[in-house]
């Protein structure tokens, strides 16, 4: 008898026969963009409930909120990076309101990741900035490129704002705008918008403790939003909220009494003022290099990546030798802060070196 093989069906290019789709295991709905089943109604019962209802009324018209381009996988150096500016003439955005809500996850799982190697690396820059405040850095200073970083670059604190018009004073207003400033520009953002969402808060009064404390989540983030601060508004509005609870609770509205409670210790100082949530390691350098101004004991301070560029242009790193040619100046300190970091963003660091 002869074998006969066993009949095998052949699904030719003109068999009628459909092929059974393969099974996908992160299926979305072509119209809307967005996760089908159990991820977005996870999604929508975990955002405030501003969104909520903002997408029961919106429906399907499409994204009408102004955001930026998504800054995922980029370093949270906030106006320390070269995040450039994503926004059309009228200021509006290019990716739409899907793109941010898809990403919120990954980003926070980011966010935590860069947190935690923050932290394994905070001890090792305390001890840089110990050295170099000892005198172990370069002591030779260069006069013209000193004060030509002060003078062509400085920048006082909270510029550009009407605080920073007058003569600047360790009032509660003034070490609030600081915590915001420093709040808002230690995010992977650009850093004409995290300004121009400072500047925003300022003008409408939020901070003022009392007044920040009275706002509604949706008026904070409607701010932000105003302010051109769209991919962190949400979140940047819950830690608005958490910090004007803090600031009331442990330091009856007026973070010199933070100051007190760290008897002057910048070290202990660094520790308290990142309890505030959406203060890193960055944002606490951000603070220091403003607060010094009018916290004379904070001073010589210059964060990390600022330092390096004094050190890459010729200035050198020791603070005390620095601090010295400043004539212990502190509110000349905090120029020189944050010029060196305006010299780094707009890449002017060969100016520097010619001199």
């Amino acid at each position: 008898m002869k074998y006969k093989p066993p009949q095998v069906e052949d699904y030719s290019e003109t068999d009628s026969t459909p092929i059974p789709p393969k099974r996908k295991l992160d299926q979305r709905d072509p119209g809307s963009g967005s996760s089908t089943g159990q991820a977005s109604a996870r999604a929508e019962y975990d955002q405030p409930p501003s969104k909520a209802a903002k997408k029961g009324v919106e429906g399907n018209e499409g994204a009408e909120e102004d955001v930026i381009k998504s800054a995922a996988g980029e370093e949270d150096d906030g106006y320390d990076g070269q995040v450039e500016s994503e926004v059309d003439d009228e200021g509006k955005g290019i990716n739409d309101e899907q793109m941010e809500e898809d990403d919120d996850d990954r980003l926070e799982k980011e966010e935590e990741e860069e947190e935690e190697e923050e932290e394994g690396e905070v001890e090792e820059e305390d001890n840089d900035q110990e050295r170099n405040e000892s005198g172990s850095g370069n002591s030779t200073i260069s006069k013209p490129k000193l004060h030509k970083a002060v003078q062509d670059y400085g920048r006082p604190p909270l510029y550009g704002t009407a605080i920073a018009e007058g003569k600047l004073q360790g009032s509660p207003d003034t070490l609030l705008a600081m915590v915001i400033d420093a709040m808002l520009k230690s995010r992977p953002i650009s850093h004409d918008l995290s300004q121009r969402a400072v500047n925003h808060l300022i003008e409408v009064g939020f901070h003022d403790i009392q007044k920040l404390s009275e706002s509604s989540w949706e008026e904070r983030a409607m701010a932000l939003k105003d302010g051109g601060y769209n991919r962190y508004r949400e979140q940047g509005s819950t830690n608005l909220g958490e910090m004007a609870n803090l600031i009331n609770d442990k330091y009856e509205g007026d973070l010199n009494n933070l100051l007190r409670k760290a008897n002057n210790d910048r070290n202990k100082t660094r520790q308290l003022i990142k309890e505030i949530k959406g203060l890193g390691d960055l944002g606490a350098d951000l603070f220091l290099n403003n607060v010094q101004s009018v916290w004379p004991s904070m001073a010589p301070f210059i964060d990390r990546r600022s330092l390096e560029t004094a050190d890459k242009v010729g200035l050198g790193t020791d603070l005390d030798a620095i601090y010295a040619e400043l004539g212990r100046d502190s509110v000349s300190m905090s120029r020189l802060a944050n010029g060196l970091s305006a010299v780094r963003l707009e890449r002017k660091q060969s100016d520097l070196m010619a001199l």
